[in-house]
């Protein structure tokens, strides 16, 4: 690795010490070996720090990549935004993988983000990465991302602890902001690499993933703006629940969540029970009618909870619950099944009543739809 003095390495420092010049939050952090050679690096910016504060309650550490000349490996650390797209937190070079050194960056890490802990955290699978996180992070569960059991972990499924991070009976109702999936982690890691290449210098690659993190947030910008301005036709016959939906949901969750309105026409309603002030109501899918669920609601607060866990899980009501909001009137769905990281306003970028149509933040929608429709049709 070169020196701390050299032209790459002098250049790649000052060059994220004087983000700070635009960026008071800007953030760069560095150790050094003991022969002045640079050891790891970790750096973020001001609007990392505020997406983390908003969706880092499932963290993403991938440190899989190499593509640099001097064989670092680049640390990811990303979430899932209101549009169920990715946003960066942060990156890290480390010296080696040795539990202190991802010791060093998580602490770091918490540092700067003002001490707030992620409820989950989704790795590759690493032991020196695990021990750090169990460390640093203890209250956090460590999951797997299936991409990554797939690719390189075929041989540990034997592992009961390594079960108990990936397999399903161990994630029911844990949330994940849908990094469970492979596909998710496949798109970051294959998004990110095609930025890198493996003759990368340090500047070059540093100036690489602040492309990377300008095209996410152009991405972001452009969702925002269809989800503003998007009005769907409603069609589940439940149109005021769906229409309830349609105005706090971002465009791509109100898609899941309407797939669970639909499916209300699946559900036969078996009974109802009462214990005290909660009513509990029995349904079955009319497929499998042997397979029952029940649903818990306490309108005193209001209150419903159903056994399938999936509000625990993915953080929208299920089909099971719409079923029981039909069967007891209710048009909107109560403020505590609302998840706020899924909602339109979650970052506070709908236009106000008093901005008008042509406000500053509409245009700054506008503008980034554009740009992003006509990056699509350059390409």
């Amino acid at each position: 690795m070169a020196q701390l003095n050299d032209g790459d390495t002098a250049a790649t420092i000052s060059y994220l010490e004087g983000k700070a010049n635009a960026d008071m939050m800007s953030v760069a952090r560095y150790t050094k070996t003991l022969d002045g050679r640079l050891g790891s690096l970790f750096w973020a910016d001001g609007q990392m720090m505020s997406d983390y504060k908003l969706f880092g309650d499932v963290l993403t550490f991938d440190a899989t990549y190499r593509s640099n000349k001097y064989k670092k490996p680049l640390v990811v650390f990303s979430g899932s935004n209101h549009h169920k797209q990715t946003a960066i937190f942060g990156f890290a070079l480390l010296e080696d993988e040795e539990v202190r050194t991802y010791r060093w960056v998580l602490l770091n890490l918490v540092d700067v983000m003002d001490n707030k802990m992620p409820s989950v955290v989704v790795t590759d699978g690493d032991k020196a990465m695990r021990a750090a996180i169990a460390e640093v992070l203890p209250s956090a569960r460590n999951h797997l991302c299936e991409w990554h059991l797939e690719k390189n972990c075929v041989l540990r499924v034997k592992e009961p602890e390594f079960w108990k991070v990936w397999a399903t009976a161990y994630l029911r109702g844990s949330f994940c902001a849908g990094y469970r999936t492979t596909s998710r982690c496949e798109g970051i890691n294959a998004f990110v690499k095609g930025f890198l290449k493996s003759t990368n210098s340090l500047l070059v690659l540093v100036h690489s993933l602040d492309r990377v993190v300008k095209d996410y947030r152009n991405n972001e910008v452009t969702a925002q703006f269809y989800s503003t301005y998007y009005t769907p036709v409603l069609n589940t016959g439940l149109d005021n629940i769906e229409g309830f939906a349609s105005k706090i949901y971002t465009r791509t969750v109100f898609k899941e969540v309407r797939k669970q309105i639909k499916g209300v026409g699946s559900l036969l309603f078996l009974g109802k029970d009462s214990i005290s002030t909660t009513s509990v109501c029995s349904f079955s899918n009319m497929v499998n009618r042997r397979r029952v669920h029940r649903v818990l609601y306490d309108p005193s607060e209001p209150k419903i909870e159903c056994d399938c866990h999936m509000w625990n899980s993915e953080g929208i009501p299920c089909f099971h619950i719409f079923c029981l909001m039909k069967y007891e009137g209710l048009a909107e769905i109560p403020p505590g099944l609302i998840l706020r990281r899924w909602c339109k306003d979650a970052k506070e970028w709908t236009p106000s009543e008093t901005e008008g149509i042509d406000g500053h933040g509409t245009r700054l929608l506008r503008y980034g739809a554009l740009c992003s429709a006509m990056s699509v049709k350059d390409a």
